[in-house]
């Protein structure tokens, strides 16, 4: 309804305004003779009659302002609310049946008999009731009604508004003839118009809530139903919630309407004018013969809006009366909205008086838990040893740790089952290192995992960033980390702290803050040592490169304007928001960054889960595939970086990390925070200590060595490969041409060798080849 009455009202002006036009009497010339002259008028008697029907109309609802009248001394509502009341009834035996299936499912787990039996009768009484209880507030909300409609001992009425002073049986319209005329006529019947129109409204609305208030006292007896389990309570927040906005909306009205009454009467505090009233002044000319005029003024044929202040007197009026319809309205879109954040079953206000005074409808916390038997002793000695007394009674003392360890158990279970209604669940060291890789991967759906963890964190820190569907159940997901934080558990506490973490996150916002950063790191010291970089990466042919060069080239000209330096750094800006999207590294260096807000210190003790050196192990494993399988990242020209220089700078990342995290500096451990940012979320959430997320490092430090390590050994035994088939290849050569020069040596016709000059060949070969190395002399002796 709230939506929808600002387009009614642009119609209805609409309408009014273009399909009641004045008749076009500039189409033929006036005759001279009746210019000026009063004329009966048709537009005019129907404007004046619309007028006379809204006053009349409105002053018989505010004199009938209550809720209802009784006909012939019976309330006519009654018989159908007694039909309603026996069907619900009817409905209530099915209520009980389906209780005693879930009792018999569940095992009195989720509700139990002495529970159900106590809000049953409640309930029941509620139905039975209804009718009293709402009949009731409505008396009060009458009683407060007509209290401020009241001014001088009796009911607001037209006359204290914009009276319309004419009957509408006797009045006949009249216009003045000639162009002269024209505007001064279509202005006024527009006036009369809008305030018919406003009266209409006023009207319409009053009697619409007065229509609801009876079909909300019809079936109240349904109302009750709502409250038997939880997964419709919030029926029952959103029937409360459009009930109080029809059922305040009157006293607001009235509460606003008595003070624009009393307000007209001494005065509207704006610097009008009258004094041109007394001396007969006018600037726009009377045309028809209803008399308008503002709070406070006498009406008379040269003192109907002829001058600019009663003018805005009048106009200024009109919008009061549309300020006293709407702003009741907004004012309970206020009280809607934080009724709609507001958990009937978490809020811990309620939540403890309900304990206290009605624990019959909290919902069942079901069978604790039984405490896990401790570990059996080891058996005793036989004979006559008997166990000292001492120890006897401090037996008995270990009945309240394992209470206690029973409740912080219950309570982490809680937290879970919390979390599960937001798709999250506590990380484990192993998943730390999967999310970790998630945020470095190319992999949409990976990237996409961690994107969606850390909506659904700002999600539970700010409810009302949500999407409406999803506002209610972040909401409860809120209040019942809120509850369970005060009651001391660990995981509620990380949770909250991680979503406060996600939200702290402050983002340049605005175009003018980038242009601002942009102009002043163009100016600074660092980025001349940028530019030379930048040369090298232009000489390589990177666009960005030399866009940014020219740039500064650019605005290094003493002749350049201030409109061409703007030009110029828009220009630039917005090409690197483009290559931002593309992932482009050397935007970063240009772009500024958003700082991260406070730091959560990380906790001393793991309270949230163990820990063990399994864990360490399989982070290194992971790790080290990680290594070995992601892809390295980009450098500034955009080229994808050999692995071995992608792991030894990640290497150096986390040495420096773990060496800020081990100092005593505060400072510097925020400074080691900031370099696990990416992860500090997850780290959070599943309760790392300090000295864990240090061993989680240097696990991820040992699967970087020892990949690099592989990698080494891989490549000097490739090298160490190659270097042999050169050698061997080289042998070859060195053989093949030992053995073809004597060969050459000898003559084509020469004689085959006898068995011993053969025999004295092949020692001479073997001597050549295994002495080829030495002198010749050598060979000779």
């Amino acid at each position: 309804m709230k939506k929808a009455l600002p387009i009614i009202f642009g119609i209805a002006f609409l309408f009014f305004s273009l399909f009641f036009t004045p008749k076009a009497w500039a189409i033929e010339s006036t005759p001279s003779s009746i210019e000026g002259q009063w004329v009966s008028d048709p537009e005019v008697t129907f404007v004046g009659k619309t007028g006379a029907r809204s006053d009349a109309f409105l002053r018989w609802t505010l004199q009938n302002y209550q809720w209802l009248t009784l006909v012939d001394g019976k309330n006519p509502l009654i018989p159908f609310w007694v039909t309603i009341r026996n069907i619900v009834y009817a409905v209530i035996a099915l209520f009980v049946l389906a209780t005693a299936f879930i009792l018999i499912i569940t095992r009195g787990q989720n509700i139990t008999v002495m529970r159900f039996v106590p809000r049953f009768v409640f309930i029941v009484v509620l139905i039975t009731l209804s009718f009293s209880v709402i009949q009731f507030i409505y008396v009060i909300n009458d009683i407060a009604q007509g209290f401020f409609l009241r001014v001088d001992n009796r009911i607001i009425s037209t006359e204290d508004l914009l009276f319309v002073g004419f009957e509408y049986e006797k009045f006949t319209g009249f216009r003045r003839v000639g162009l002269e005329f024209e505007e001064s006529a279509f202005i006024s019947l527009l006036l009369v118009r809008l305030t018919a129109i406003t009266y209409y409204v006023m009207t319409g609305l009053l009697l619409v809530r007065k229509i609801i208030l009876w079909f909300f006292i019809i079936i109240s007896p349904v109302f009750p139903l709502l409250l038997f389990y939880r997964p419709i309570r919030n029926t029952a927040k959103i029937w409360i919630g459009e009930f109080f906005r029809w059922l305040l909306y009157a006293p607001l009205f009235a509460i606003f309407l008595h003070g624009l009454v009393v307000m007209w009467r001494t005065g509207i505090p704006l610097p009008f004018d009258f004094s041109g009233v007394a001396a007969g002044q006018i600037v726009y000319p009377t045309a028809i013969n209803i008399l308008l005029g503002g709070p406070g003024q006498a009406l008379s044929i040269t003192n109907t809006v002829n001058l600019r202040d009663t003018f805005a007197l009048y106009v200024v009026a009109l919008l009061m009366l549309w300020v006293v319809i709407l702003l009741p309205f907004l004012l309970l879109k206020i009280f809607l909205d934080y009724l709609a954040s507001f958990s009937f079953d978490n809020n811990i206000f309620l939540k403890q008086f309900m304990n206290r005074n009605l624990g019959f409808l909290s919902p069942p916390k079901g069978i604790p838990p039984a405490p896990q038997p401790s570990p059996p002793g080891m058996v005793g000695p036989t004979g006559m040893a008997k166990s000292l007394p001492f120890l006897r009674k401090g037996a008995g003392a270990a009945v309240e740790p394992i209470k206690f360890h029973a409740t912080i158990q219950a309570s982490v279970r809680e937290s879970a089952n919390i979390l599960r209604l937001t798709n999250l669940s506590i990380p484990k060291m192993r998943d730390i290192a999967r999310f970790e890789a998630s945020t470095i991967s190319r992999d949409v759906v990976r990237r996409n995992e961690v994107s969606n963890f850390h909506s659904t964190l700002a999600k539970i820190a700010n409810p009302a960033s949500a999407q409406v569907a999803e506002r209610e159940k972040f909401s409860t997901v809120r209040e019942k980390l809120l509850e369970q934080k005060q009651k001391g558990n660990p995981i509620a506490s990380s949770v909250l702290n991680a979503s406060f973490l996600t939200t702290a996150k402050a983002t340049v916002k605005t175009r003018q803050e980038q242009l601002v950063h942009l102009s002043q790191t163009l100016k600074s010291d660092r980025f001349a040592k940028l530019k030379e970089q930048l040369q090298v990466e232009r000489a390589r042919g990177n666009t960005l490169a030399s866009s940014i060069l020219d740039t500064v080239d650019k605005l290094s000209k003493p002749n350049i304007t201030e409109d061409q330096k703007n030009q110029t750094e828009g220009q630039l800006l917005d090409q690197l928001l483009e290559e931002e999207k593309k992932g482009n590294v050397l935007v970063t260096l240009l772009l500024p960054k958003a700082p991260l807000g406070p730091k959560e210190a990380f906790p001393i003790v793991n309270r949230v889960q163990q820990v063990s050196l399994e864990d360490y192990e399989e982070v290194r494993k992971l790790w080290t595939e990680n290594y070995q399988t992601l892809e390295p990242s980009h450098d500034l020209s955009g080229k994808e970086v050999e692995r071995r220089e992608w792991i030894k700078s990640d290497i150096d990342r986390v040495n420096q990390a773990v060496t800020l995290l081990n100092s005593p500096d505060p400072a510097r451990i925020n400074e080691g925070m900031e370099m696990v940012g990416n992860i500090l979320p997850f780290l959070l959430i599943g309760g790392f200590s300090k000295s864990e997320v240090i061993a989680y490092l240097k696990a991820k430090l040992e699967a970087g060595k020892s990949v690099l390590s592989q990698e080494s050994k891989k490549e000097e035994e490739e090298e160490t490969q190659v270097l042999r088939e050169t050698k061997k290849k080289e042998e070859s050569k060195a053989l093949k041409a030992t053995v073809e020069e004597p060969l050459e040596e000898k003559p084509a016709t020469s004689p085959r060798p006898s068995a011993g000059q053969a025999e004295n060949a092949e020692k001479s070969t073997e001597i050549t080849e295994d002495d080829s190395k030495n002198k010749p002399s050598d060979i000779a002796k």
